[in-house]
C-alpha cells in the first residue's frame, strides 16, 4: 500500500472546488464609505485628467497667441501687457518704406 504524503492527505481532505465556484475568503469586511461625486465623476477621476487637460490647455493658449499675434487689437489689448513681448511688436519701419 502507498503511504499518504502530506500533499495527498491535504488533497483528500480539501473539497474539490474549481473555477468560479470555489469559495472566496474574505480578508476583511469593510463597511462601504461615501465617495463624493458629481454626476459619477469622482475626485480621483478628475485628478487623473488634470495633467492631460493642462497640457492641452497650454497648447491651445499657445495656438491662440500664435494665430492672433498679427491682429492689431489683440496686440494692443493682450500682447502689449506682457513685459518682454511688447518690444517684439514695435514697428520701427519708416513710413516711406511701408507700401500702403
Amino acid at each position: 500500500m502507498i503511504r499518504p504524503t502530506a500533499v495527498r492527505s491535504l488533497a483528500r481532505s480539501a473539497p474539490a472546488y474549481s473555477g468560479a465556484f470555489r469559495p472566496s475568503h474574505r480578508v476583511s469586511a469593510r463597511k462601504p464609505e461615501f465617495q463624493p461625486h458629481f454626476g459619477g465623476i469622482t475626485p480621483g477621476v478628475v485628478m487623473s485628467w488634470v495633467p492631460s487637460l493642462a497640457l492641452w490647455g497650454g497648447a491651445a493658449g499657445g495656438a491662440v497667441l500664435l494665430f492672433m499675434s498679427k491682429v492689431p487689437i489683440f496686440q494692443h489689448d493682450v500682447l502689449d501687457k506682457i513685459p518682454f513681448v511688447k518690444t517684439f511688436y514695435v514697428d520701427d519701419t519708416p513710413d516711406s518704406d511701408k507700401p500702403f
